[in-house]
C-alpha cells in the first residue's frame, strides 16, 4: 500500500439514518485534525441541505452517485465509510476496494456467503482491508475478555449462550425498504434480529468461542423462528448449534416481547465461567470464586473505538479489526439458519399489541414467550423443551 497521506482522506456513502452516526464519528476525528472528509455520496441532497452545506464548507466534494465519486476520487481515498442498507454492502465495498480505498462497512458484511466470498477475493487482490462495523468487537473490555479466555482462565470452553430482547414497534419494520425483508431487488438481505440489531452479539459469541472453532460454521442442532410482525423474515429466534470441537452455542433473540432484556453472553468452561454484558461489564470467575471484572464502554464509546481502530489500521496492519473473514462466519451461520428452518407465523390470538390499535407505535408481545426464552437460555435448550407452544 502506498504511503498514507496525513491527515487521512475519508469518503462516506450516506449521511441519513445510521449514516448520521458514521458522519459524526468522522466529524469528531476531522475536528481533531486526524482526517479530511474529501468526498461524500448523498442521494437526498435536498433533505440533507444543511449537511451538504457544512461538508462543502469544509472542502468535501459532494456527489449524488457513489460510483461517480469513486471514478473521480480513485486512488485518493484512504478509508471509505459505508453505513448503508444490507443489500448495498457488498457492491459498495467492492467498488470502494476497486477504487483503491480501505473500507469500514456497517454490519453485517453482506447478505450472502457468495457476496462475502467476492468481497474477500477483491480485498486480497487489491491489498486493501475491510473492517466491519461490529462495534463491540473493538471495545477494550471485549478484547481483554478474549485474551483471558485464550489464556485458559476458565479452561476448555463447553458452551457459549447469548440472549437479548429489544421490543420493536411496527414502525421499525417500515423505516426503510429492506427492514424485515429476505431480498431487495434480487439481492439477499436476510434481515432479522440475528442479522441486524443482535448481530453484534452473535458475532461476538462466534469470536469468543475459541480459535479452533471460529474457522468453520457450527453445525445447527435446532432452529426455531417466529414471526409476530407483518414481515418476510423472523422477529424471534432460538438457535442451537455445535462447533467442530463440540462446544454448544445457544442464541436467543426477539423483538416481540414486552420486557427488555439487555444482551448478555455467558461462556461456561471446565474451570469457571465468563460473561459479557452489553454496555456494562465483562468478567470471568474461576471455580474458587475469585472474579476479575472490566467495565465496558457504552455504545458511543465502542463506536469511537471502532473508528479509531480503522484509522490506526491504515498505518499499522497489526491493529485488530473485525475482518471480512470473521464477519463472513456470521453471514454463513445466518444463511444456514434460513436454509434449514421455516418461519412460523404466530397466530393473532397469541399476540397482544401494546399501544393504539393499528398505530405504527404498537409493539407485539407473544404470549408466554418472555418466560420461555429465559428458561431456554438458562437450560440451553429449545423453546419447545421449555414448554412454549403456539398450539391451543
Amino acid at each position: 500500500m502506498s504511503a498514507l497521506s496525513s491527515p487521512a482522506r475519508i469518503a462516506i456513502i450516506g449521511v441519513s439514518g445510521y449514516g448520521r452516526i458514521h458522519l459524526q464519528l468522522a466529524r469528531e476525528s476531522r475536528d481533531r485534525g486526524e482526517i479530511r472528509i474529501t468526498a461524500a455520496a448523498i442521494i437526498n441532497r435536498e433533505e440533507e441541505a444543511a449537511t451538504v452545506a457544512e461538508l462543502r464548507a469544509q472542502g468535501t466534494e459532494v456527489f449524488t452517485d457513489y460510483a461517480e465519486m469513486f471514478r473521480q476520487h480513485a486512488g485518493r481515498i484512504d478509508l471509505c465509510l459505508i453505513p448503508t442498507g444490507i443489500h448495498w454492502h457488498a457492491r459498495m465495498t467492492i467498488a470502494a476496494l476497486e477504487a483503491g480505498a480501505n473500507v469500514l462497512v456497517e454490519k453485517p458484511l453482506a447478505g450472502s456467503v457468495a457476496e462475502v466470498a467476492e468481497i474477500r477475493r477483491v480485498e486480497q487482490r487489491t491489498g486493501r482491508f475491510v473492517a466491519v462495523g461490529f462495534q463491540d468487537f473493538y471495545e477494550p473490555g471485549t478484547i481483554w475478555l478474549k485474551q483471558e479466555l485464550q489464556r485458559g482462565v476458565i479452561g476448555d470452553i463447553w458452551s457459549v449462550r447469548f440472549l437479548g430482547v429489544w421490543p420493536r414497534p411496527r414502525a421499525y419494520f417500515t423505516r426503510n425498504n429492506w427492514a424485515g425483508r429476505l431480498q431487495v431487488d434480487g439481492v439477499a438481505v436476510m434481515d432479522s434480529p440475528l442479522n441486524n440489531a443482535f448481530a453484534h452479539f452473535v458475532m461476538l459469541s462466534l469470536f469468543l468461542v475459541g480459535a479452533e472453532d471460529s474457522v468453520t460454521t457450527p453445525r445447527l442442532e435446532g432452529v426455531e423462528l417466529l414471526r409476530a410482525h407483518a414481515i418476510e423474515s423472523f422477529d424471534t429466534a432460538v438457535v442451537r448449534s455445535l462447533t467442530a470441537r463440540g462446544v454448544k452455542l445457544w442464541f436467543g433473540a426477539s423483538h416481540a416481547c414486552r420486557e427488555t432484556v439487555e444482551p448478555e453472553i455467558v461462556i461456561t468452561g471446565r474451570h469457571g465461567q465468563a460473561c459479557w454484558r452489553y454496555e456494562a461489564e465483562a468478567w470471568w470467575r474461576a471455580t474458587d470464586g475469585v472474579t476479575t471484572r472490566r467495565t465496558l464502554l457504552d455504545i458511543t464509546g465502542a463506536r469511537r473505538a471502532m473508528f479509531q481502530a480503522a484509522l490506526r489500521r491504515l498505518q499499522d496492519p497489526a491493529v485488530p479489526i473485525c475482518t471480512s473473514e470473521l464477519a463472513g462466519r456470521h453471514t454463513a451461520l445466518i444463511e444456514a439458519i434460513h436454509g434449514q428452518a421455516r418461519v412460523e407465523v404466530v397466530p393473532a390470538d397469541k399476540i397482544i399489541w401494546a399501544g393504539t390499535n393499528g398505530d405504527t407505535t404498537q409493539v407485539p408481545e407473544i404470549l408466554g414467550l418472555g418466560e420461555a426464552l429465559r428458561r431456554s437460555y438458562v437450560a440451553e435448550q429449545s423453546l419447545a423443551a421449555s414448554g412454549f407452544s403456539l398450539g391451543a
